[in-house]
C-alpha cells in the first residue's frame, strides 16, 4: 500500500484510515485494492504520455511546415507590400515634382497678369486724359468758326 503523497495525511501506521469510524472500516486488503483502484491506469497516463508526445512531435512537425507555410506566404505578401509602397513613394516623388512644376507655371502666369493689368491701368489712365481732353476738341470747330467770324468783323476780309 502507498503511504505517500495526500493520502499518507489519512493513513495511520496501525493500517488504516484514521478518519473512519471503525465499523466503516473495510479490511486491509480490500484499502489496499481501493487505493489501487483508484491508481489503477496512473502508470498509463504517463506511458501514454510518451506516446502522444511523438503524436504531439509529428504534430509539431506538420504544424512547424504549416507555420513555414504560413510564413513564406506572410513574408511574400510583406515584399508585396514593401514594392507597393515603394511605387507608392515614388509615384509621391513624382507628383511632388509635377506639382512643383505646376505651381512655378502657375507664378509665372501670375506675373504676366500682374504686368498685363499694369499695363491696362495705364491704358486706362491715358485714354481716361484724353477723355477729359474731348470736349475741347469738340469745341474746337465752334472755337475756330468764333475766331473767324471776329477776323472777318475786325478787318473786313472773308478767309476761307
Amino acid at each position: 500500500m502507498r503511504t505517500d503523497g495526500f493520502l499518507a495525511s489519512f493513513y495511520n501506521q496501525s493500517g488504516g484510515y484514521g478518519l473512519m469510524a471503525e465499523s466503516m472500516r473495510k479490511p486491509e486488503e480490500s484499502a489496499g485494492n481501493a487505493d489501487l483502484a483508484a491508481l489503477e491506469g496512473f502508470d498509463e497516463f504517463f506511458e501514454g504520455d510518451k506516446e502522444s508526445a511523438i503524436e504531439i512531435n509529428a504534430d509539431a512537425t506538420i504544424s512547424g511546415e504549416v507555420m513555414q507555410v504560413q510564413v513564406e506566404k506572410l513574408l511574400e505578401r510583406m515584399t508585396e507590400l514593401l514594392s507597393f509602397s515603394v511605387d507608392q513613394r515614388v509615384e509621391s516623388a513624382r507628383m511632388a515634382t509635377q506639382l512643383i512644376d505646376n505651381q512655378r507655371q502657375l507664378i509665372a502666369t501670375q506675373q504676366i497678369l500682374i504686368r498685363l493689368m499694369e499695363r491696362s491701368i495705364d491704358l486706362t489712365r491715358h485714354i481716361s486724359s484724353i477723355e477729359e481732353k474731348l470736349p475741347v476738341l469738340f469745341e474746337l470747330p465752334r472755337t475756330v468758326e468764333s475766331i473767324r467770324q471776329r477776323l472777318i468783323q475786325v478787318e473786313g476780309v472773308e478767309v476761307e
